[in-house]
């Protein structure tokens, strides 16, 4: 099986892609999705953020406060560097059990949605791997109104990652997703082509 490694920055269109590879029944899975799964009430992860973050970061139910826990984490290294620790070999180890249940069923590819697979590959191995762009400022904007942030906000959101600059040098393949959708889609039909799978 072929496993495709797709990444970008917050808001740069990463998630306009994976949809339009799912819609041509391509696997993908979202370590976003499997982060958020494993964060729900009951699981493990839950007990470990409180010992670290405390029941600030948590409402009244005892489910996380997601935008209490990212308002602390992206305004603070060390504590972005904490979550990641307690989450992502939990995500990373559900994302290969999935992966191997694709290999089994003999599927050609997939893809794997890692936001910082260059930042924190984990244990994965990819294939090749795909960087989608977009121009900084455009991509502040789609942040901001997406997720209601201010400017300073997503600023800090936007530096915690890798820049996208980087993200595509060390990539096999770019899509710049600054145009149409359209022409996101005919770049990403010309990378599968290549792949000739």
């Amino acid at each position: 099986m072929y496993v495709l490694g797709l990444t970008g920055g917050i808001a740069s269109g990463k998630s306009t892609v994976a949809n339009y590879l799912q819609a041509q029944h391509i696997p993908v899975l979202d370590a976003d999705v499997i982060a958020h799964e494993i964060t729900v009430r009951g699981q493990k992860a839950l007990a470990e953020i409180e010992n670290v973050f405390g029941e600030q970061v948590f409402f009244a139910d005892g489910s996380l406060n997601r935008p209490a826990l990212a308002e602390r984490v992206f305004n603070d290294s060390t504590a972005l560097a904490k979550l990641n620790a307690i989450t992502h070999p939990k995500v990373f180890e559900r994302m290969q059990t999935q992966l191997d249940l694709l290999a089994r069923q003999k599927t050609p590819l997939a893809v794997l949605d890692i936001p910082l697979l260059f930042e924190n590959p984990g244990k994965m191995t990819f294939d090749a791997t795909v960087v989608v762009t977009v121009d900084p400022q455009v991509q502040l904007e789609r942040l901001m109104n997406r997720n209601q942030l201010t400017a300073d906000q997503a600023q800090a959101r936007i530096a915690a990652q890798m820049p996208l600059a980087d993200k595509a040098n060390r990539a096999d393949f770019v899509i710049d997703n600054g145009g149409t959708l359209q022409a996101t889609y005919r770049q990403v039909d010309h990378m599968l082509a290549t792949l000739a799978i």
